[in-house]
């Protein structure tokens, strides 16, 4: 029993830390990031982008508020599986980077895509059936935004998601496999068609309007990691 207390002090330790890192990281890292990576192929960062000073997120309040919630997720994550909980945390800070960018900029950058591949990487021992099982995902991901933009394009002469987003959704799949992908695409439909009809009836938003999608992915796939990944890891070494 003592043994067990050491070792949940232990981890809560490792996860407040891993927290305040990671919080005030978040902040840090984005408000000196590349200023190229914040545009698209053929623009120039603007000089507000290359200025050193450039404060793009405010330190306060948010390195706190960032803090808190890798916090609490460490905590969560550390207590159920500490080996998963490494590259969720960085998974789910990767996205909160892109979610922040895609706000500020409309712009997913590929160098965070390329790092979240890697992170992927850290996720093959948590699948049931290994590297199949992301490989597939990564598929799923890209094929199911791949057709969503196709047919989007031909019916409404526009794409309704990006290159971006599609990439990211790979990167995804590589991470969170078959279930997961699937998973984070339902939950962030529905997060993104329910926060969409509440700026329609609120504030008379369009549907034309160009809205980020990142921020409802990376919410989805937090879900997806922190509570549900875990249940569908256990149902599917049970079947």
């Amino acid at each position: 029993m003592e043994k067990q207390l050491i070792v949940t002090l232990i981890i809560c330790g490792a996860a407040i830390g891993a927290g305040v890192i990671l919080g005030n990281g978040a902040v840090y890292f984005f408000n000196r990031m590349p200023g190229k990576w914040l545009c698209d192929y053929d623009e120039e960062p603007s000089q507000e982008l290359l200025h050193p000073t450039c404060q793009r997120v405010k330190s306060t309040p948010w390195k706190y508020v960032f803090t808190g919630f890798f916090v609490v997720i460490g905590i969560t994550l550390g207590l159920q599986n500490p080996l998963y909980a490494f590259p969720a945390l960085i998974a789910i800070w990767l996205l909160l980077e892109m979610s922040i960018a895609d706000i500020k900029y409309m712009i997913v950058p590929d160098q965070l895509i390329m790092l979240l591949v890697l992170t992927g990487l850290g996720f093959i021992r948590h699948h049931a059936f290994g590297v199949m099982d992301c490989l597939l995902g990564a598929a799923v991901g890209f094929g199911v935004l791949l057709i969503i933009a196709l047919i989007s394009k031909i019916f409404y002469k526009e794409p309704a998601v990006g290159g971006a987003d599609i990439k990211l959704f790979a990167a995804l799949g590589l991470a969170l496999g078959t279930d997961g992908i699937i998973a984070v695409f339902v939950i962030s439909t529905f997060l993104s068609a329910g926060h969409f009809i509440w700026m329609m009836v609120k504030k008379g938003a369009k549907l034309t309007d160009e809205r980020p999608m990142v921020p409802y992915i990376a919410a989805a796939a937090t879900i997806y990691l922190v509570i549900l990944h875990e249940m569908s890891y256990n149902i599917v070494v049970q079947l």
